[in-house]
C-alpha cells in the first residue's frame, strides 16, 4: 500500500477550464487534462498534505463508496503525474516499512567485542532508557495494522527481554513472518520448542570460531559449548539456522573450518560480513580491523569457500560481494569531481527500531537517528523524516573533500553500494587510514 507525499513542479502550469484543468510543463511540452477529482488532488499536491488525509477528503467530498476505491483512483493519478514528469522528487514509499528490524532490549548475556549495538567503556554516555513493553506492543499494532511483512527480533539478546514471549505473542496476532537474531547461548530444547510454536521462521545466529578457543576471544569464556547446544535445539525443531560470522583479525583465518562446522551443524547457509562501527566495535578498531593484505586473504578464503561448499556461502555476504566488486573494477571509470551513490534497502523497504526507541534506516547504521518512537509514529518517522528521506535519494560525495580519491581505479569498491560502508564508520568517508583499496593495493 503506498503513501506519497508529492509536491507539484513549481514550473508546471495549471489552468481551469469550464470542468477541466489543464497541466501544461513547458520544458517538455506535456499536456494532462485533469478531471474534478483531479483537479481536487493537484491542488493538495503541495508536499505538505499527507496521502491519507486527501484520500479521507475524496470519499467525503465526492461521496466515494469506500476508502479502498478512493485510495485506488489517488494511486492511480499520481503514479501517472509521477511518471509525467508533474510531480517532484517522484517515488512511491509504503505506508509502514515491509520489513523491521525491531530492537526489543539493550541487555545482552555477553559483551562481545565487535557488536555494534552495546556501549563500552567510561567514555560512553549513559545509555536513553529503553521503550516499555506497553510501547514495544504500540509499535508491533502499528505494523500488523499497517501492513508491515517481517519483522527481525534484534536486541542485545532478545532472550534477555523479561517480556519476550509476551512479545513475540503479539506479534503472532499479525499475518507477519517472524526471524529471530540471537547469540544461541540462551536456548534449549524447551525454548526451541516455543520457538516453533510460535511462527519463528528462521534463526540468524551468530558464530565467531569452528573452535572454542576462536570463539571465545571474541564472545567469552563457555559461549562456543552454549552457542552449539542452542543451534542443535533449533535445527532438532527444524527451524533453520543461519550462521553469522563478523570476520575480524581473531578470526579470519579459520573461514573453512567455520563453513565445515556449520555444515556438520546442518545449518541452512553461513554468511561472512565486515565488522561495522557503532557500540563495542567502535571502541576497538585497532584491535578488529583487518589490515589491507588481511582483508584481501579473508575474501580470498571466503570466495574459494564458496565455490568449494557451493550454495552454503550467503550470497549477500559482504566479503562475497567485495570479491565480486574487485572483479568489475577493472571495466569502471573512476571520477575526478564526485562519485555518486544510489539508494539501497535502507529506508526503502526496511528500517530498523533501536531498544531505546529510535528509528534507523537499518539495522548496521545504528547511530543514524531519524526519529524516536516516544515522540513520534513509526509512520509520522518513516514517510516524513529528513533522515529517513534523504536515504531515499542518490548520495553525491564530492571528491574535492577527499582530493586522493581523485581517479583512483578502486572508487568502485571504496564508494558505491550499500550506504552503510564505509560512510558510516569512524571518521566518515575522510579516514581513509580505515578504508582504502589503493592502500591495500600497495601493500601487496
Amino acid at each position: 500500500m503506498k503513501i506519497i507525499n508529492y509536491k507539484r513542479k513549481p514550473d508546471i502550469v495549471f489552468r481551469e477550464e469550464e470542468e477541466i484543468g489543464l497541466l501544461f510543463d513547458p520544458d517538455t511540452g506535456k499536456i494532462n487534462i485533469l478531471n474534478e477529482t483531479g483537479k481536487f488532488i493537484w491542488s493538495r499536491l503541495d508536499g505538505k498534505n499527507m496521502a491519507r488525509g486527501i484520500i479521507e477528503e475524496m470519499s467525503r467530498d465526492f461521496e466515494i463508496v469506500d476508502e479502498k476505491t478512493a485510495r485506488k483512483d489517488y494511486d492511480t493519478f499520481v503514479d501517472s503525474l509521477g511518471k509525467m514528469g508533474f510531480l517532484e522528487n517522484y517515488s512511491s514509499i509504503t505506508d509502514l516499512p515491509l520489513s523491521v528490524c525491531l530492537g526489543i532490549t539493550s541487555k545482552c548475556n555477553l559483551n562481545c567485542r565487535h557488536c555494534i549495538n552495546r556501549a563500552s567503556g567510561s567514555s560512553q554516555s549513559r545509555p536513553e532508557p529503553v521503550m516499555t513493553y506497553e510501547k514495544i506492543v504500540d509499535v508491533i499494532d502499528a505494523m500488523g495494522e499497517g501492513g508491515t511483512k517481517a519483522i527481525n527480533i534484534f536486541g542485545g539478546e532478545p532472550l534477555c527481554h523479561p517480556d519476550f514471549r509476551r512479545i513475540i505473542e503479539r506479534i503472532n496476532k499479525y499475518p507477519i513472518s517472524i526471524s529471530l537474531n540471537t547469540n544461541g547461548t540462551l536456548i534449549d530444547v524447551e525454548m526451541a520448542r516455543w520457538l516453533k510454536a510460535h511462527k519463528i521462521t528462521s534463526t540468524v545466529v551468530s558464530f565467531d570460531g569452528s573452535t572454542p578457543e576462536i570463539m571465545e576471544r571474541m564472545r567469552g569464556a563457555g559461549t562456543f559449548e552454549r552457542c552449539i547446544k542452542g543451534i542443535r535445539a533449533l535445527r532438532n525443531e527444524g527451524l533453520s539456522v543461519l550462521l553469522s560470522v563478523t570476520l575480524t583479525k581473531l578470526n579470519y583465518k579459520d573461514v573453512r573450518d567455520m563453513v565445515v562446522a556449520g555444515k556438520k551443524l546442518d545449518a541452512a547457509a553461513i554468511r561472512f560480513n565486515h565488522v561495522f562501527f557503532g557500540g563495542n566495535a567502535a571502541c576497538f578498531v585497532e584491535e578488529l580491523y583487518l589490515s589491507p593484505d588481511e582483508e584481501r586473504e579473508a575474501i580470498e578464503a571466503v570466495w574459494q569457500a564458496s565455490q568449494e561448499f557451493e550454495g552454503f556461502i550467503y550470497p549477500d555476504s559482504s566479503y562475497l560481494c567485495q570479491k565480486k566488486k574487485l572483479d568489475k573494477v577493472k571495466d569502471h571509470k573512476p571520477s575526478n569531481d564526485k562519485i555518486i551513490v544510489g539508494p539501497c534497502g535502507a529506508a526503502g523497504s526496511k528500517c530498523a527500531v533501536r531498544p531505546d526507541g529510535w528509528v534507523t534506516p537499518c539495522e548496521i547504521m545504528w547511530d543514524v537517528k531519524c526519529g524516536n518512537l516516544k515522540e513520534k509514529s513509526l509512520a509520522d518517522i518513516w514517510q516524513n523524516s529528513e533522515t529517513m528521506n534523504s536515504f531515499r535519494k542518490p548520495m553525491e560525495v564530492d571528491l574535492d573533500e577527499i582530493p586522493e580519491c581523485k581517479g583512483c581505479v578502486y572508487q568502485y569498491l571504496c564508494f558505491l553500494g550499500h550506504r552503510c560502508y564505509p560512510y558510516y564508520n569512524p571518521g566518515g568517508i575522510k579516514n581513509r587510514d580505515i578504508y582504502c583499496w589503493k592502500k591495500k593495493n600497495i601493500s601487496r
